[in-house]
């Protein structure tokens, strides 16, 4: 990548350099013995307009087809779909109108909405996710979204009333032609709701794993609405959210339609004073990053030169950064427990570690929480193992025992 991936822009300064990494889903079966691909895993900041990014991209094709992601699988994901759901129903008139769900995996946010009989539609590429949505008897489209697949849609089923993304607007390959899909799409009056990884939440949190190859952009509200005007789109409400540990959920309509709200003014004001459009914030980042690095490292050596067992606990996409830019493999980390079958009986990407059914592994004396932003789900489940002596290894925001 010479250009900015928004603006197209030639100035661009690198802050953050996370080594050769594998993509953080592949996940690779035992009994193969093959490797996975490394590629660069660097962060860009775009001096034009604030966008920041990493600059390799792996190809969509190999990152989403036939990936394991599956969101129906964790319950605070899905009672956050419900709630923005609801929002929504009580937000704006969807009687009559269709709701389209970019990148809806398994159907998960669409469910809420199916359940009241209205019109609902899919756009997924995952096989296995597009299947899944299909048996909950959602209409399920399994392809890429741009703007070739929006005139098809609009030519078989019309305009939306309102279009969701939620953890795709910042995968896009096809950034350009998936936007000119979605102001192609929505009817005069209808609205995106595109939720994301705050960069801002992610620059506070310390939260360098959220920096992964299906993450090809990293928006701030200033940034994103830089990218928006390209289309005559604007933002007209935000507000953040503590899902994925940071995220921003964005209303987004065509120019002039909705009264901006006090909150999004807010928001845009403090992302002023934070200096979301200096690079400064993001080298300070890139600082902290490769301390909390150093902290972790420490922290695990300490607890296996005393003869302790380390498992992680989960083996999510942001895990395998963690434990790539930190050096961690097998000596480190005895197995990673997982509750997604579809990863038993791989490695996490890029080591030799084995991720095993957590329900018929053994329990260690330390869990690393790769998924630290799910921790208030997660925590509870293990009181016993917790009171027995357990302990938990917390990597986000600063390395901590717990």
């Amino acid at each position: 990548m010479r250009a900015c991936r928004s603006c197209g822009s030639a100035k661009l300064e690198q802050i953050l350099n996370l080594g050769e990494q594998p993509w953080g889903n592949d996940f690779i079966k035992i009994e193969t013995n093959a490797v996975a691909a490394t590629y660069p895993l660097r962060l860009f900041f775009c001096h034009s307009c604030a966008m920041v990014q990493i600059d390799y991209t792996v190809a969509k094709e190999k990152m989403f087809v036939e990936h394991s992601y599956m969101s129906g699988t964790t319950k605070s994901l899905k009672c956050h779909f419900e709630t923005v759901g609801k929002s929504i129903i009580e937000k704006f008139d969807m009687t009559g109108g269709r709701i389209l769900d970019i990148g809806g995996n398994d159907g998960t946010f669409l469910e809420y909405f199916a359940e009241r009989s209205l019109d609902v539609l899919n756009v997924e590429s995952g096989q296995r996710q597009s299947k899944a949505s299909l048996k909950k008897g959602i209409e399920t489209t399994n392809c890429f979204f741009n703007f070739e697949t929006a005139k098809k849609i609009k030519e078989k089923y019309g305009p939306m009333r309102l279009i969701h993304g939620s953890g795709v607007l910042f995968h896009l390959e096809e950034l350009h032609s998936a936007f000119r899909g979605i102001e192609l799409l929505l009817e005069d009056s209808g609205v995106l709701v595109a939720e994301f990884i705050y960069l801002p939440s992610m620059i506070e949190n310390c939260a360098y794993d959220q920096i992964y190859h299906e993450h090809l952009l990293y928006y701030s509200l200033r940034s994103f609405q830089g990218l928006l005007e390209q289309f005559g789109l604007e933002m007209f409400d935000a507000y953040l959210t503590s899902i994925h540990g940071g995220s921003c959920a964005v209303y987004v309509s065509r120019k002039n339609i909705y009264e901006i709200t006090s909150r999004l003014e807010d928001l845009l004001f403090e992302e002023q004073q934070n200096g979301v459009d200096k690079v400064g914030l993001y080298k300070n980042f890139a600082v902290n990053s490769q301390k909390q690095k150093i902290i972790l490292q420490q922290l695990i050596s300490g607890i296996k030169s005393s003869g302790k067992k380390i498992q992680a606990l989960g083996a999510p996409v942001k895990g395998s950064t963690i434990v790539n830019f930190c050096g961690l493999d097998e000596r480190h980390i005895d197995c990673a427990v997982e509750i997604n079958p579809h990863k038993f009986g791989t490695y996490i990407p890029g080591t030799k570690i084995p991720v095993l059914d957590e329900a018929k592994a053994g329990k260690p004396d330390v869990y690393l929480l790769l998924a630290w932003n799910f921790a208030e789900e997660i925590l509870p489940r293990f009181e016993k193992f917790r009171a027995s002596g357990g302990q938990f290894i917390v990597p986000i925001p600063t390395p901590k025992l717990i």
